[in-house]
């Protein structure tokens, strides 16, 4: 390898490395750190995805004028799809960190060598995630798929969840109860999230009783999640102001809440972390609310047994949780708990 630069991306001490140190020595290289931008089949065998090799790389003509069958190497074969794509630059390169030394590194080196141009402005590099404080591996049989989630009555949101919980530089642990905590966390969000929806005299237009309102400022709090995710991307820092608004928000008397702010933090919340938690809290239909009014007319006539009756309907017919709480009467949806 000639890349001036090739040791400065993952910071390499090329002086201290020793051929077979890590592989088996190869005579073809001149450098420890050398690599194959393409490699030849071996004779006699065929592979799945192979072509003919150009001419301008082989040393001699092929005998018989056979052609000489090959492939991309490893690392070639990112930089081209890269860069068919998306051009020589490009803005945003990921991956894990085990790729920094030697995958991202020769990336790099052979990009920039063809190109003279910076091959990607910002390199976003994850930690491993581990399962119950182990390895997840093949051999042990210890992954899940999202099936297998799913079977475990999770869904995507609470997977999503649970990886936004830790920033994607620390190492990650995977376990049922950490995934059933993102659960909860997701729940709560979206039980406040139905609050836009009852506006019976509740919920009010910023434009409405302005003595009234909650001192809630939805630009404020989407400010600070900006902030958060402009720094590196701090998931859990944004996800902690999620949770410090919506949590104010669901102490105080309905009648004080911004609805029309509570709606502008919900989209800008969904846009930012994809959590869907509009689409996930649609208005409850007119029979709904027709048993909502009927039970609450229960309770002022102190007809305990009807507003049971009635409660117990909205919750096995639909889906639909009320709860009595000091200031009034609110609804969400029935928490599908995982088993």
């Amino acid at each position: 390898s000639t890349f001036p630069r090739y040791a400065d991306f993952a910071q390499l001490d090329l002086s201290a490395q020793k051929a077979g140190a890590r592989v088996d020595a190869n005579s073809e290289k001149r450098q420890p750190w050398d690599f194959a931008l393409w490699k030849f089949t071996e004779k006699g065998k065929v592979r799945d995805m192979e072509w003919e090799t150009p001419a301008d790389l082989l040393d001699t003509p092929p005998e018989d004028n056979k052609p000489v069958m090959g492939f991309p190497g490893w690392h070639l074969e990112c930089s081209a799809i890269a860069m068919s794509l998306l051009g020589k630059t490009i803005d945003i390169h990921t991956g894990g960190i085990d790729h920094i030394p030697v995958h991202h590194t020769n990336e790099i080196a052979q990009s920039e060598a063809a190109t003279g141009q910076r091959f990607a402005n910002f390199w976003l590099h994850c930690n491993h995630l581990k399962i119950n404080g182990g390895k997840i591996s093949k051999s042990l049989g210890n992954g899940y798929t999202l099936d297998d989630l799913k079977q475990h009555g999770f869904s995507a949101m609470d997977l999503r969840m649970f990886i936004l919980q830790g920033h994607y530089s620390n190492e990650g642990n995977f376990s049922f109860e950490n995934l059933q905590a993102a659960h909860n966390r997701l729940q709560h969000w979206r039980d406040v999230a139905c609050l836009r929806h009852q506006v019976h005299d509740r919920l009010h237009s910023d434009t409405e009783n302005n003595d009234l309102r909650h001192d809630f400022s939805p630009s404020a709090a989407i400010g600070a999640i900006k902030e958060a995710l402009n720094d590196n991307l701090e998931t859990p820092r944004a996800l902690a102001i999620v949770d410090k608004a919506l949590t104010e928000l669901d102490k105080q008397p309905p009648q004080k809440i911004y609805r029309a702010g509570l709606i502008e933090f919900l989209e800008f919340v969904d846009a930012a972390l994809g959590l869907e938690l509009l689409d996930s809290t649609p208005d409850i239909d007119d029979e709904c609310k027709r048993l909502l009014v009927e039970r609450r007319r229960a309770r002022d006539n102190k007809n305990w047994v009807n507003s049971d009756e009635l409660r117990d309907e909205l919750l096995n017919e639909y889906g639909v949780v009320v709860k009595d709480t000091a200031h009034d009467t609110l609804w969400a949806y029935a928490d599908e708990k995982p088993e």
